[in-house]
């Protein structure tokens, strides 16, 4: 990682541990957390659980930090500490559900000009829908935090696992898109 890189992670992380801490004075501060992160972490429980589960754990998540405030130290961003949080109540969730089986809600594609496209896109998306589907769900989560922006180290505190787990995680997911997809993984 290069020292421009470093530079602005920490000042990223400065910043989020100044909302952690604002969120213990008020909640006009706590809604500029949500504003911030709370688009980004529904449509990351979306792309793994129905959107009512998703809502449902988003808001629990929300919750979570609210009530648990005081825990987070500032060891990795806000945004990890609670995504790792919102992955702990999904997976908590679907074990007292007992329900293994993962949906994903139609995304609508953009309007496109020309129906043709808009077939095309449609198309595509169900595709790539179908195959993320088919991922076991550690490479799809894994997969899914990587396309959410997060670093190797990140994912690794949120899944909890060794980053060499990650980066095997990442390499048999990518794979298996590649092959569904039929594109060319190298």
């Amino acid at each position: 990682m290069d020292s421009i890189s470093r530079t602005a992670e920490a000042r990223d992380s400065c910043a989020e541990l100044e909302l952690h801490r604002a969120t213990q004075r008020g909640s006009q501060d706590v809604a500029t957390l949500v504003r911030l992160h709370g688009q980004p972490l529904y449509y990351f429980l979306l792309r793994q659980c129905p959107a009512d589960l998703a809502a449902d754990i988003c808001q629990q998540s929300w919750l979570r930090v609210m009530e648990a405030c005081h825990q987070f130290e500032g060891q990795s961003s806000f945004k990890t500490w609670l995504f790792s949080i919102a992955r702990h109540l999904l997976q908590d969730e679907i074990r007292r559900r007992q329900r293994w089986r993962w949906f994903h809600e139609p995304v609508e594609p953009e309007a496109a000009e020309q129906p043709e496209l808009e077939l095309q896109l449609a198309q595509e998306q169900q595709r790539f829908r179908r195959a993320m589907a088919g991922l076991p769900r550690v490479q799809r989560e894994a997969l899914l935090l990587q396309l959410e922006g997060f670093s190797l180290m990140a994912i690794s505190d949120i899944c909890q696992v060794g980053q060499e787990t990650i980066k095997s995680r990442l390499r048999y997911a990518k794979a298996a898109m590649a092959q569904q997809l039929g594109v060319d993984h190298e």
